[in-house]
């Protein structure tokens, strides 16, 4: 089932609904955005899923759930659990999403998914140590190289763009503006570190030759797991489906991947383990095709129950509103109670459907009485009535 549409626009003033949620308590719309890939925020209220500990582990997996299903969610997750603490005592996580604008096809050779692999790890390898510089400040001069190496290769831009960014905000949150938004890493090094790493990296030793994909790949994995000493690698690869050619069509899915199929299992033995995050319909035709890689023990598929679907709504009001409450009950009629599992019961169960239907709750009550006061029972069977009716007319679209 396809994600509901937004009508907002049509029917309620943006700066009404804002009005409201100020007036609510909230600093920011919890139920905004709806693709989990675009949320800066996504780490402050995942919600604990039981398919993260099938994920997690040195092993391959595949894990499979509708649009809106919680996939990036939960590869979000398995990023933020890989680092946790200050050492290296984690696999080193590099989330990869096709970069299907720039090759200009949805159909990959094994050289555009290595370049591309080798580029996320690159962006990830330059966040991780402007997060942990100490991480760099006791390489030998080899090592040193070796990063210098890998980020003059692959970053999207030249590496002296993002240490003048670094330099002149003097905060780690520059180079993530930039470079990925979601990645977030607690605790990041005082100014003085942050500014002799920036310092360090601009006396790197000139590199002209730029190698092949395959060896810039050779070369990434030998410093994060030989040099650097990363226990392991999980390659979290994720939107596939991000393609026009790709967004309906599983087939084109699995031949996107076709090319690097063959090396998962001989990544495996190198301690390289691929993680697929991907459209529930593109299961059988995976299995099918790549019998032995897709094997059923490394399969898991999302499955949202109420009380799951709920806790999703639960957490980003308590984030929202900065610890003061964790429900909408608390901004209710004293004759609405329990909202969040009224809304569960009735959605299509996958997060992105109970935002959508919570955020209508919003706007029945703002149509009705305006940009201020209590939710009340009439704006719930409001809200309710419209998703159904939304449900089946794009029944009758399919």
């Amino acid at each position: 089932m396809m994600a509901l549409p937004q009508m907002i626009e049509e029917f309620v003033d943006i700066s009404k609904v804002a009005d409201w949620l100020k007036w609510a308590g909230l600093s920011f719309d919890p139920f905004e955005p709806l693709d989990a890939a675009t949320d800066t925020r996504l780490n402050e209220y995942l919600v604990g899923h039981h398919i993260f500990a099938r994920v997690w582990g040195n092993v391959i997996s595949w894990v499979f759930a509708p649009a809106g299903g919680g996939k990036t969610a939960l590869r979000i997750s398995i990023t933020q659990a890989c680092w946790l603490g200050q050492e290296i005592t984690r696999p080193f996580p590099i989330p990869y999403v096709p970069p299907f604008l720039s090759w200009g096809h949805s159909h990959p050779s094994l050289e555009d998914h290595l370049a591309a692999i080798t580029r996320a790890g690159a962006i990830s390898l330059f966040l991780a140590l402007a997060h942990r510089p100490h991480w760099f400040f006791r390489l030998d001069e080899r090592g040193r190289r070796r990063v210098y190496e890998t980020l003059f290769w692959n970053l999207p831009a030249a590496l002296s763009v993002y240490i003048e960014r670094c330099r002149q905000a003097q905060d780690v949150s520059a180079l993530r503006e930039v470079l990925d938004p979601t990645f977030i890493l607690p605790n990041p090094p005082g100014t003085d570190e942050l500014l002799r790493l920036c310092n360090e990296l601009d006396m790197a030793p000139d590199i002209t030759s730029l190698p092949s994909p395959l060896e810039r790949w050779r070369r990434l994995r030998e410093l994060l797991l030989d040099i650097l000493g990363f226990p392991a690698i999980y390659i979290l690869a994720d939107g596939f489906d991000g393609a026009p050619e790709t967004i309906a069509n599983p087939e084109a899915v699995a031949e996107c991947l076709a090319s690097l199929m063959p090396l998962v299992e001989e990544w495996a033995e190198l301690k390289v383990f691929f993680k697929g995050f991907l459209p529930v319909e593109t299961e059988p035709v995976l299995k099918k095709r790549f019998p032995n890689v897709v094997a059923p023990e490394r399969i898991s598929t999302i499955q949202w129950t109420p009380a799951l679907l709920a806790e999703v709504i639960r957490r980003r009001v308590y984030v929202a509103s900065e610890g003061a409450f964790s429900s909408l009950d608390a901004v209710a009629s004293p004759a609405l109670r329990d909202v969040e599992t009224i809304l569960a019961k009735t959605v299509f169960p996958i997060p992105r459907e109970i935002l959508v239907l919570t955020r209508r709750v919003i706007e029945e009550h703002i149509l009705r009485e305006g940009p201020t006061g209590l939710l009340k029972e009439e704006d719930v069977e409001a809200a309710i009535h419209w998703y159904q009716a939304e449900s089946r007319a794009r029944e009758l679209l399919l």
